[in-house]
């Protein structure tokens, strides 16, 4: 094996791993690193980590969320998202997930811990997950194919950094309104 090889392998790894951490967060959007997968491994190489990625990642958040649903406030319990889906049976959670998962722009992460609330077993959250992201991730990597193709490298991560400081910006904002709400 070559240090060429070796060192491709330990990316790839990494932004498998990357990839998985965004897609259990649930709250980041993909669409921020789907661009560099397909920047750095090609379009087949950037698919299988996006598609990849994106499913571990639901699989991982399912199992995180389960765990922590003993933890989640009583307050959050009563949001509507989750009132919506423990009001369910199990073949209507499979159901609403994949469903979900269909629908551009709601939040993977809500579905995910909706969804880990209820009774749902793991292999139907697996594949009504898996079933509802794929056409997303495919209209996901043929955007950002689009932009890898479209702009010259150096403007492609610089697009892709302000995005992430928007966001890290965005969360900030969000956590200092909440802390200044609580102490009030």
């Amino acid at each position: 094996m070559t240090i060429e090889l070796m060192y491709r392998s330990l990316e790839f790894a990494a932004l498998l791993l990357f990839n998985i951490a965004i897609g259990a967060l649930g709250f980041i959007p993909s669409l921020l690193v789907t661009p560099v997968n397909l920047d750095r491994f090609g379009l087949i190489g950037g698919s299988v980590l996006s598609v990849s990625g994106e499913i571990l990642g639901a699989l991982c958040g399912f199992w995180l969320y389960r765990y922590g649903a003993k933890l989640i406030p009583l307050s959050w319990q009563q949001h509507r998202w989750f009132r919506f889906f423990q009001r369910q049976q199990t073949k209507s959670v499979f159901w609403s997930v994949l469903l979900l998962r269909l629908v551009p722009f709601v939040p993977s992460g809500v579905v995910t811990a909706g969804a880990a609330v209820t009774p749902i077993s793991t292999p139907l959250f697996f594949a009504a997950s898996s079933l509802g992201k794929l056409p997303a991730v495919a209209l996901e990597i043929a955007v950002a194919f689009g932009l890898t193709v479209l702009l010259p490298t150096r403007m492609l991560y610089s697009v892709l950094g302000i995005g992430v400081a928007v966001i890290a910006a965005l969360a900030l904002f969000r956590k200092r309104k909440s802390a200044s709400l609580d102490s009030t």
